[in-house]
């Protein structure tokens, strides 16, 4: 059967076997289940988790037992000090208490020992003894324990200077525990001799003393201590172990070894044999369950019933010696627990001895056993009795798997420590049950919560607490005083109590989990706990509380009387001490409570109103009890209910129909039939019938037709009569309940039928009674009457009955919740409080803020600020108000209510007045008045009109004296908002809690992301909750018809404003929400422990920074000072295959040839940058790729691009700008830093406020910036930062430099140089200051630069160093460019490349190296230029995802700088290859700048290429790239390749109008600077040609005219090709004038062609990419002058270096005036004039159906 059980696998998969013993180690049978055990035994001694539970109540059981009682020394001054350090006090507090109490239950566990109870600073713990024998080696064993706790712990430095220390008293023998308690609650007292001896040898201690009781010491093994005798000469003091030394003869005998082994054999740590139980808290299953010893528990073997012959001879004389005291001990212990009763003497038999050795326990465990573990752990419902153990605050904490930290919080509560001295003569168990009967009735009526009860040196004393979570009321303080005194009353008629001292204080308390992870309970820890014990002990058989409980109770002080203050110890500044008396004429509490009268009308419930009229409308139509609705209105405290309970009254009344009402109170609960008594009495009353229903024929008539008449008894306990029971009724000896209500339904049906309708109106029915729930249960089914409850939503959520439940189930009850009132009364309701008819605007505002549309804390917010005169009541005297507001007249003019019974009604008007909204005494005449509204800057009106038929009107205005910004947020307010806050569920409460951390907006991801151990689905379902009852709201701010909706209050509350997605399943979800009460979010972040906040704070720091780094990752990481991305063993891969391109580029070849290496003008392709085999680098050699992302870019052929730019290619998306991503940052950087500044991590906070200085100074707010790095270096400088951070060198050099960088952006370049030389002489680099250091500095480096470059060793990493010393030296190239100082731009570019040289860097350093040398050598050393480029770009081309944008700006100037060169030097096709990819890189990074500088240069090209569909594709490019630049200049690079497409006869992008028109309002502007004359002069220059072709030559003349405005220096091909245009206008006008000028005026022309040409020969000379134009000017120019064949060398001239630089447009145009000028015959030399003349569609259709360009050709005869 075993086997077959053991083979079966059930629950996913787990052997039933394994589950078994898992089930008996108190775990959950499958691993992956949660043990509901785990969770709860460490709340519970195992004392009270092994015991019988089944039992009745109450019982006791005895032990043999070992007992230690710790008490901590220091305590007192140590809460002292920490509580006046606030709430970070009380936490520091609380994690000193914890690891001190944590440390000593770490010594007992491991000691198997066991924590019985914690009570305060004192710990209570117990070794159970299975058999009296061993106790000797028990005692020992905790003397052990105790020595080890005090060498930790008896001397404890803590952080504020106090000491703590312990002091332990020892005491053994008999332990009765009683169990005691109910179903709701049980508790365990300790009794017994042991725990009188342990209190006794406590109490004989001194700090640091370990005490043991007679008993203790005479069981112990003396020999091994040095110890001396208390006074007494009773008690011994264990000093510590005794030192012997070796015996005479050397030889090591087993006492010496014995005596010297620092773990003696006794003393060792048991185990529990077979390895299949778990010890908990010292006691395993398998000893709670067994009926006699456990010898699987003892160390050295079994227990035997012979003596030992051996243990004389082994134990040596010290044995031997105490072996008789010990064995008189054991047999006194034993006959005092079995009464004297014979029994065996057992022996135990150390280790080594002969029986230990022969006999080995036999213990049978099989399957058979376990399942009877099983059964009985079943049977026991282990996990429901310890529930009754544990406070409920902990069960729901529990229950909804929180972590065990958050069971603490800090929180207002009221402590009740009561002392009793009990008659020793009585039956304590009885006795105990008994007060703790009283204890917990009477604090359960009052929402106390019973928290310990113990018996210790001060007495029996139980701990009551008030205010905890889940317990929480705006009176807590009232209840814990009315509760102390009616326990006190009754307690003083229990026979056996002798004396009941109470003492109570109030205020903010740690409560939560004391000791350790294994053992711990829920307790209160605080200076007002320690204040109460202290009270109760000093103040005896008197109710006595200090000051802030007598203040927050707003009892009368009548009810108080001052005593004399004690000196307490520990205890500094007191305060008063009053004794609470009850009010003897009115102490007791009316048992009726009439529902108050409100005489204003009720704001903002129009629904409720409404509901309630249609049900009146069903009262007077007669409909049946099954068509009518009962209601419950459901609310918290102070949110209306009873002003709509009175309303509803009111509204019954008018239309008359007869009301019953009620409100209850808390005592009213324990009160049966309370409510049905007054019910059925109201009843018999309205309908004229007397109580004594026997004299009452109708009733009795009906009572007989029911044939209940013999059951007319059953009404005695609710009428008060003396109804006898009947023969009949006498023979039944149960009557059953129902024929009770049977009896009660017909007397109430009879006096229904009186009235047309009977409305029963309950005020608070949480304060019902189980058996007024049943009859108001019943009373449903009653024809014309319809009841209505208000009650707190805690009865509807947990019935308190299973009555309640029924009725709130009930299909005709409608349960409705009723909210906070719309903020637009609020000026209304606070009129309708204080009865005025205006108040200010700013007090209004305040109200809504504070108060969030509760009534009650409306009120107590004008009560508070009344009292302390912040506000004044002042007549109206018809003052004109600028700065208040008046509700409607309707809102605040009093109702006028019939009543028989006016006293009553001036008695609830008097009430609910409140005394202290009335006219200030001192401003009761009119001139006073006067006077104080002048002061108010209030102008008086005209003099009133005097009315003497009313009082006049009254006006609340702020007290002169008073700033009402300034008034602060009473402390009540925050209790009523605590009491909110426990009303949730536990997770609710999480929720909100971890919210307040996050601010004024809450991400809804954020917060799940830091909730502890909540499922994702459950927190959801909590927003939607805590977005119902008002807690959340949505952020954002509605838009379009929401945003009228919300302004004029029709929006639901819940309504969320989130953008939403389609498919999203979280779309009822609000994505960013805020508190609606700012109050309730400080309130509830002060809850929070310091741990707690620190902790969530860190979270939310870390969820913001991984948000962050999606941003991050598009910024370089250098601009951020963050660390680089890629490590150094990333890089190093990355650099072999850098090496093996720079191969491919050394030795393959390409069909693109690069020009930079050739020598001289010959144009020979020198060597060749491509290899041949483009597969290398993974690419499709047949793809063609266009950009994707905003808009379309330059389509570039992979085909032809280098390695380099296909790297760059292979980069998807479209970066943003940088400014915009760290725009976005700064928001971050600004929580990160709150965050983790209030977590207190600085080395973090550092880090952050790098990078914001960093973020400024990108988005260039240098403001900010300064700020930002003063704040780091004021946190450098504040002690919060390990010594080894503040001394950083290179912490302290990149502060220097961004302070450099700082004042770089401010201007001041000196300051910024000064700064960023200091960063660099920190590192190491220290700049050279003269000429000749300069000189020698810079041969040094360019010496070793060359020797590092040809070294072969291997190369060493990178580090922090490095790399800060490359940004410096990048900062100081910069500023040393801008300065104009050459020499140390050399000196530090080569430091650069020796930096880099042999290292495995970054690449963004690499790039910044290899740019600023490749600049160096731009003119001079073009082979080493071109070395150092295949360098730089195989390295970027291997390590292209390492590219940042600032990287990708710096190959793009690269790439301009060869577009420029290769277009100086003729070549045109690989200046298009090189201009495309410049091109390309710029607007993948957004850089209008150089993308503006690189675009005319590949236009250009492109037009000489003939490339005229890639050019009109690449002019549309252009187009929209500058569609985003302000710039006017990219624009007329624009319109003038426009023009240039024209003049070379290919359709127009542009129409010619269009081009004029905007080159008119450009060029006419005189704003331009010098970079801007290159593009105004080749735009005028192409609009000239243009009208000189035309013949217009006064307009021509215009456009000409602009070359002296606008020529720029002709040192770039560009500006020497708008000069051929230049050229080519004079040449046309030369043309021209030849024949109809005069030969003076054309020869002067022909001299300035001449000097031009001249010119133009010049600079051809170096810029040879320019030559095929010069010829072909040279050669018009001769032909015009008559030398032709001059004329035709320069044309063939022109033709072959065309050809050779791929000109194609120069050599077809060359070509094309070859056949023209020399031709026989002669071609159409108009087509280009009549092809421009065209209209522009017609042009495009003519230029797309010619495969050639219409080029014009230059006339020999002139043009008109």
């Amino acid at each position: 059967m075993e086997e077959e059980a053991a083979s079966t696998v059930l629950r996913g998969g787990t052997p039933k076997i394994i589950q078994l013993i898992r089930q008996a180690q108190g775990l959950a049978a499958n691993p992956e289940e949660e043990s509901a055990l785990r969770k709860l035994t460490p709340h519970v001694p195992g004392i009270v988790t092994f015991a019988d539970h089944s039992k009745p109540l109450p019982w006791s059981t005895s032990y043999t037992t070992v007992l230690m009682f710790a008490d901590v020394s220091g305590f007192t001054s140590l809460c002292e000090c920490y509580s006046s350090m606030q709430n970070a006090g009380i936490d520091q507090l609380t994690k000193t208490l914890n690891d001190y109490l944590g440390t000593i239950v770490e010594g007992i566990v491991h000691e198997e020992g066991d924590v019985l109870k914690f009570a305060g600073d004192a710990i209570l713990s117990v070794w159970r003894v299975n058999n009296p024998e061993e106790l000797s080696w028990t005692v020992d064993r905790v003397i052990k324990c105790c020595l080890q706790i005090q060498d930790k712990c008896g001397q404890w430095e803590t952080d504020i200077g106090v000491t703590l220390s312990v002091k332990m008293g020892v005491a053994c023998g008999d332990m009765t525990v009683t169990f005691i308690g109910n179903n709701e609650l049980r508790a365990y007292v300790e009794l017994g001799k042991a725990v009188t001896d342990v209190n006794t040898a406590e109490s004989m201690c001194k700090s640091g003393y370990v005490v043991l009781s007679s008993t203790a010491w005479r069981l112990s093994t003396q020999g091994l201590y040095e110890y001396e005798v208390m006074p007494d000469d009773k008690h011994v003091r264990i000093v510590t172990y005794r030192k012997l030394a070796l015996p005479l003869d050397g030889s090591k005998s087993q006492d010496s070894a014995y005596i010297k082994e620092p773990n003696p054999w006794f003393v060792r740590r048991r185990r529990t044999s077979h390895g299949w139980g778990v010890t908990v808290t010292g006691i395993t299953a398998a000893s709670a369950f067994s009926n006699g010893p456990v010898n699987s528990k003892m160390p050295w073997g079994p227990i035997t019933s012979r003596p030992s012959s051996a243990s004389s001879t082994t134990s040596g004389r010290l044995r031997s010696a105490s072996r008789e005291t010990r064995d008189n001990v054991i047999q006194e212990v034993i006959e005092e627990r079995d009464g004297g009763q014979d029994t065996p003497t057992y022996v135990v038999s150390p280790p080594n001895t002969p029986e230990s050795t022969q006999q080995k326990p036999k213990v049978k465990f099989g399957l058979s056993k376990l399942k009877n573990v099983v059964k009985a752990v079943t049977a026991m419902r282990l996990d429901e009795a310890l529930r009754l153990y544990i406070p409920l605050p902990v069960l729901k904490k529990l229950d909804d798997n929180q972590p065990l930290e958050y069971l603490s919080e800090m929180r207002q509560v009221t402590v009740v420590f009561m002392n009793m001295v009990l008659d020793e003569d009585k039956d304590t168990t009885q006795l105990l049950q008994e007060i703790f009967e009283i204890v917990y009735s009477q604090s359960k009526v009052m929402h106390g919560c019973l928290n310990k009860a113990f018996l210790f040196d001060k007495g029996c004393t139980f701990l009551v607490l008030f205010g905890l979570p889940g317990y929480k009321h705006e009176r807590d303080c009232a209840h814990a005083l009315y509760c102390s005194q009616k326990m006190k009353n009754v307690l003083n008629d229990v026979s056996g109590v002798r004396r009941i001292s109470i003492g109570v204080t109030t205020g903010a308390t740690f409560c939560g989990v004391v000791g350790h992870k294994n053992r711990h309970e829920y307790s209160v820890i605080g200076r007002k706990v320690n204040m109460a014990a202290r009270l109760m002990m000093h103040y005896p058989d008197k109710v006595t509380c200090d000051d802030n409980t007598f203040q927050s109770s707003r009892l009368p002080a009548t009810n108080f009387e001052i005593l004399a203050t004690k000196r307490m110890k520990g205890l500094r500044n007191v305060g008063v001490i009053r004794e609470y008396v009850e009010d003897k004429e009115n102490g007791a509490i009316s048992e009726l409570v009439s529902i108050q009268h409100f005489p204003f009308p009720v704001l903002g419930r129009e629904q409720e109103s409404e509901l309630f009229k249609m049900e009146i409308q069903k009262l007077k139509q007669g409909l049946t009890e099954t068509e009518m609705n009962h209601y419950i209105l459901c609310g918290a405290s102070g949110i209306g209910k009873t002003r709509m309970m009175d309303h509803f009254i009111i509204m019954a009344e008018k239309e008359d129909i007869r009301v019953i009402s009620c409100a209850l109170t808390i005592e009213n609960s324990y009160t049966t039939n309370f409510l049905t008594r007054h019910i059925v009495r109201m009843l018999l009353s309205s309908a004229g019938y007397s109580h004594q229903v026997d004299k009452e024929p109708d009733i009795m008539y009906a009572l007989r037709d029911e044939s209940l008449i013999e059951y007319m008894y059953l009404l005695n306990g609710i009428l008060q009569t003396k109804f006898q029971r009947s023969f009949l009724a006498l023979t039944i000896k149960d009557v059953k309940e129902d024929i009770f209500y049977k009896v009660l339904m017909c007397v109430v049906k009879k006096c229904i039928e009186k009235h047309s309708a009977v409305i029963l109106a309950i005020d608070d029915a949480q304060n019902m009674d189980s058996d007024s729930w049943m009859f108001l249960h019943k009373c449903l089914t009653v024809p014309r009457m319809l009841v209505v409850l208000s009650s707190r939503p805690a009865i509807i959520e947990n019935p308190p009955c299973d009555a309640a439940h029924d009725f709130i189930e009930d299909n005709s009850v409608r349960v409705h919740d009723l909210g906070s009132l719309d903020v637009r009364h609020t000026a209304a309701l606070a009129c309708q409080l204080m009865d005025v008819v205006r108040i200010p605007k700013q007090l209004e505002r305040m109200l809504k803020e504070r108060s969030q549309g509760v009534p009650y804390w409306c009120e107590q917010l004008l009560v508070e600020m009344a009292e302390k005169e912040q506000i004044l009541i002042v007549p109206d005297l018809g003052t004109t108000y600028e700065d208040t507001i008046a509700p409607a007249t309707a809102q605040i003019r009093k109702l006028s209510i019939q009543s028989n019974d006016s006293v009553f009604e001036d008695e609830v008007e008097v009430r609910r007045t409140n005394s202290v909204f009335k006219i200030s005494q001192n401003q009761g005449t009119t001139n006073s008045t006067a006077e104080m509204f002048q002061a108010w800057g209030l102008a008086m009106a005209s003099k009133r009109k005097e009315s003497k038929a009313r009082a006049p009107d009254k006006v609340a205005v702020f007290s002169p004296t008073i700033n009402p910004e300034e008034i602060p947020i009473p402390t009540q307010m925050k209790e009523f908002i605590t009491a909110r806050l426990d009303s949730m569920r536990a997770s609710e409460q999480l929720i909100v809690k971890c919210a307040t951390i996050l601010g004024a907006r809450i991400p809804r991801d954020m917060i799940e992301s830091i909730l502890p151990n909540i499922p994702r689905v459950k927190a959801r379902r909590c927003f939607k909750r805590l977005m119902q009852i008002g807690i959340f709201e949505c952020a954002n701010t509605p838009t379009g018809r929401s945003g009228i909706l919300a302004q004029q209050n029709v929006l639901d509350p819940t309504t969320c404003f989130c953008p939403k997605i389609d498919d999203d399943f979280d779309a009822d979800l609000c994505n960013l929400m805020r508190f609606k009460n700012k109050l309730l979010q400080e309130t509830a972040y002060d809850v929070l422990m310091e741990s707690q906040r620190l902790e969530l704070h860190a979270k939310a720091a870390q969820y913001l920074d991984k948000q962050s780094e999606k941003i991050k990752g598009h910024i370089p990481y250098y601009l951020l000072n963050r660390d680089p991305p890629l490590s150094l063993e990333e890089i190093e891969a990355n650099f072999k295959g850098c090496l093996t391109i720079l191969a491919n580029f050394k030795d393959g070849t390409s069909p693109i040839p690069n020009t930079l290496g050739s020598n001289g003008d010959n144009g020979e392709e020198s060597k060749y940058l491509i290899p041949k085999d483009t597969r290398l680098y993974g690419l499709d050699t047949e793809y063609s790729r266009s950009r994707r992302g905003r808009r379309k870019a330059v389509a570039l052929d992979r085909r032809d691009a280098d390695p380099l730019l296909k790297a760059v290619l292979k980069i998807d998306g479209t970066p943003e700008r940088t400014e915009e991503l760290a725009h976005r940052l700064m928001g971050y950087y600004q929580e990160i830093c709150r965050h983790w500044m209030i977590a207190k991590k600085m080395s973090c906070v550092l880090n952050v406020l790098l990078e914001a200085v960093s973020a400024a100074l990108i988005i260039k707010d240098t403001r900010q910036a300064q700020e930002l790095l003063d704040t780091l270096e004021s946190i450098l400088h504040d002690g919060s930062l390990p010594q080894e951070t503040v001394a950083d060198v290179i912490l302290q050099a990149k502060i220097l430099r961004l302070r450099g960088k700082i004042e770089h952006q401010w201007g001041h370049r000196d300051t910024a140089l000064k700064y960023i030389k200091q960063a660099a002489r920190l590192l190491g680099m220290a700049q050279p200051d003269t000429k000749l250091q300069i000189w020698l500095t810079s041969v040094r480096y360019l010496l070793r630069l060359k020797v590092m470059r040809k070294s072969t060793n291997e190369r060493r990493p990178a580090t922090k160093l490095t790399l800060e010393q490359g940004l410096c030296l990048s900062d100081l190239y910069d500023i040393y460019k801008e300065n104009g100082d050459e020499r140390m731009v050399l000196v530090t570019a080569l430091r650069q490349m020796i930096k880099i040289t042999g290292r495995t860097c970054h690449l963004h350093q690499v790039v910044q190296a290899y740019a600023g040398t490749i600049r160096l050598f731009r003119i001079q050393g073009k082979h080493l230029k071109t070395e150092l480029e295949n360098e730089l770009f195989s390295s970027c081309a291997a390590r292209f995802k390492e590219l940042s944008s600032e990287d990708l700006g710096v190959l793009a100037r690269l790439y301009t700088d060869m577009t420029i060169t290769l277009l100086n030097e003729g070549n045109i096709k690989r200046s298009i290859l090189t201009g495309k990819g410049a091109f390309e890189i710029c607007d993948r990074i957004s850089d209008q700048e150089k993308g503006q500088e690189v675009a005319p240069l590949v236009a250009i090209s492109l037009i000489h290429s003939c490339q005229n569909e890639e050019f009109s594709s690449f002019l549309q490019k252009f187009k929209d790239f500058i569609s985003f630049s302000d710039l006017k200049s990219p624009r007329a690079w624009f319109y003038s390749f426009c023009m240039e497409r024209m003049l070379n006869g290919d359709f127009p992008v542009q129409t010619f109008q269009s081009c004029l028109d905007f080159a008119a309002l450009y060029l006419k502007t005189a704003d331009a600077v010098s970079q801007e004359f290159l593009p105004r002069y080749f735009l005028a220059m192409t609009i000239s040609v243009w009208f000189c072709r035309k013949g217009h030559w006064e307009k021509a003349q215009t456009w000409f005219d602009y070359w002296e405005t606008y020529e720029p220096p002709l040192d770039r091909f560009l500006a020497l090709y708008a000069f051929t245009r230049k050229i080519e206008v004079m040449l046309l006008s030369l043309c021209t004038c030849r024949r109809t000028k005069a030969r003076a005026v054309w020869k002067d022309l022909a001299m300035t062609i001449q000097k031009d040409l001249g010119r133009l020969a010049e600079h051809a000379q170096t810029i040879r990419g320019i030559r095929p134009r010069y010829h072909h000017l040279r050669a018009y120019f001769n032909i015009l002058r008559e030398s032709p064949l001059l004329a035709k060398v320069h044309l063939r001239k022109a033709i072959d270096c065309a050809e050779d630089q791929d000109n194609t447009l120069e050599s077809k145009w060359a070509q094309r005036h070859l056949f023209m000028w020399f031709s026989e015959t002669k071609g159409d030399d108009s087509l280009w004039n009549s092809l421009t003349n065209k209209h522009i569609t017609e042009w495009r259709l003519m230029s797309s159906a010619s495969t050639e360009p219409q080029l014009f050709t230059w006339p020999i005869r002139p043009i008109f």
